[in-house]
């Protein structure tokens, strides 16, 4: 279960910062296959893979390194309660921001997508939070005060108004916004997990230092019965574990998955 602070914090600002969810064994395994995926040559990728532009497709499945963040004992419970005991991992990608590929990423989430036929559900009953659609960013390098990366709007995701065209945007896309009161930028230290819902109002602006990049793990979850149109190839799903493969697989309302009965939390 969730504490009744990340309860209050999740439901007031629509996001949690967890800090030094990895321990230092976990971080430097993420790290190192993190590392690997990233120096391999795009031709010489294993099967499923891909990288563009820094995105690196599937990076979950990369390496058993990557793979057991899926279920991490920290963010489990958390992963659980939000999906009301069924959970499915729908995507998982490595993402690398440097200096070089500099830009501001507009602010954007779930509703204001022109293809988004149905909100995804945020409510709260019986003392739990109820959410379709979740994003767990697992940073694996440090972020730092004034050196850019990710933005929300705390709150946003109960936001019964439509956000300002105006509200946060820049001159051009290679510059950032001026600062605004509302809006918050995350810094996360490596190790730390920021779990957000998509309603959630989010952004990214412009990695700063030179000497160093931003990369984290992207994990997005829905409830195991609502429609993806994510599909993980045959090569991806073959090195998976099995406990990753129950994850990922879509399933009906009333079934509760083996993993989700195993109580891993403790392990």
């Amino acid at each position: 279960m969730m504490t009744s602070e990340q309860h209050y914090l999740f439901d007031l600002t629509g996001y949690l910062h967890l800090r030094n969810v990895l321990n230092a064994e976990e971080l430097h395994s993420a790290q190192e296959a993190a590392d690997r995926y990233i120096q391999t040559p795009p031709d010489a990728l294993p099967a499923g893979f891909e990288a563009d532009q820094g995105n690196y497709t599937h990076g979950f499945a990369f390496d058993k390194g990557l793979e057991v963040l899926t279920m991490h004992p920290t963010t489990w419970p958390i992963i659980k309660e939000l999906t009301n005991n069924k959970p499915q991992l729908v995507g998982g990608s490595l993402r690398v921001n440097t200096h070089e590929n500099r830009r501001f990423f507009e602010l954007h989430c779930r509703r204001e997508e022109d293809d988004c036929v149905e909100w995804p559900r945020y409510f709260c009953q019986d003392g739990r939070i109820y959410c379709d659609d979740l994003v767990f960013f697992v940073y694996l390098t440090d972020v730092f005060p004034g050196d850019g990366g990710l933005v929300v709007v705390p709150g946003s995701h109960k936001s019964e108004f439509k956000r300002p065209e105006d509200f946060f945007v820049p001159d051009s896309e290679d510059t950032d916004p001026q600062p605004h009161p509302a809006v918050v930028n995350i810094t996360p230290r490596a190790g730390d997990v920021v779990a957000i819902t998509e309603l959630l109002t989010h952004g990214v602006l412009i990695w700063k230092p030179q000497d160093r990049d931003r990369r984290f793990l992207i994990l997005r979850y829905r409830p195991q019965h609502m429609l993806s149109l994510n599909t993980f190839p045959e090569e991806i799903k073959a090195r998976l574990s099995p406990e990753t493969l129950e994850l990922i697989e879509a399933a009906p309302y009333y079934h509760v998955k083996e993993i989700v009965k195993s109580g891993r939390e403790t392990a």
